[in-house]
């Protein structure tokens, strides 16, 4: 069993980078990036490591090789709210923690998580602190690579900037299909779940959430570290 300490560090360590977390006496200190594991070195020598994500298999070792001690969350742990997602071992362990985030944030109200990255995500948490599910649609790079390798002449592209409705060409042509398509699904979705949930909260997070310009309404928070402040409420209910 782990002891709960007020000093740690969260770690999401994917395909492209790294992202560590200081966080000191149950709150974010510090956010930043790395490239390379022997970068974090310093950050984790004598800490409890909580992880997300770790696609590097050395990594609980690289931990403990440094006095570490390494907590990896999944969907088996104590969670602050209640579900009947029918398929738990098979979550994305970001929604779960951005499910978390809500639950401390908006304790009495229905909550909207939606995280846009690779997929966009939409996570409902309904004021009776019960997680009813969601939906998975593809981001925006992936739906640049379905164009690409679905046909035989469209290009691969990588543009995350709003455009004109009207492609004047092939490539603005895409990329006003991708990316005003998603702005418009995403606020369909919203308005969906207004018409059928009162006293909504909505919560958007995910590394492409910043391309994408809402209505600024007081039940509207964006808050790009809404994953880690969850990994932090999953982690302090499950240590003594």
């Amino acid at each position: 069993m782990f002891k709960r300490e007020k000093d740690y560090v969260i770690i999401d360590a994917g395909n492209t980078a790294i992202k560590l977390a200081v966080i000191k006496n149950g709150k974010l200190s510090t956010v930043d990036r790395f490239s390379s594991l022997d970068e974090i070195i310093p950050f984790i020598i004598n800490k409890v490591v909580v992880c997300i994500s770790v696609t590097h298999q050395d990594f609980k070792k690289l931990v403990e090789d440094n006095n570490g001690l390494f907590f990896q969350i999944s969907y088996n742990l104590k969670l602050p709210f209640k579900s009947e997602y029918t398929s738990m071992d098979t979550i994305g362990v970001d929604r779960l923690c951005n499910v978390a985030a809500a639950a401390a944030k908006f304790p009495l109200s229905n909550s909207l998580i939606i995280d846009i990255g690779t997929c966009v995500k939409f996570d409902f948490l309904s004021a009776d602190n019960l997680y009813r599910g969601g939906s998975i649609a593809p981001g925006i790079s992936l739906r640049y690579q379905s164009l690409h390798e679905c046909t035989s002449k469209l290009p691969l592209l990588n543009i995350k900037e709003h455009t004109h409705i009207i492609g004047e060409n092939t490539t603005r042509a895409i990329q006003s299909g991708v990316i005003n398509g998603m702005h418009h699904e995403i606020e369909g979705l919203i308005s969906r779940y207004q018409r059928d949930f009162n006293d909504l909260q909505i919560l958007i997070t995910g590394g492409d959430a910043t391309y994408f310009d809402f209505p600024q309404k007081s039940n509207i928070f964006a808050n790009k570290n809404l994953t880690l402040e969850g990994i932090v409420e999953i982690y302090e209910i499950n240590t003594l």
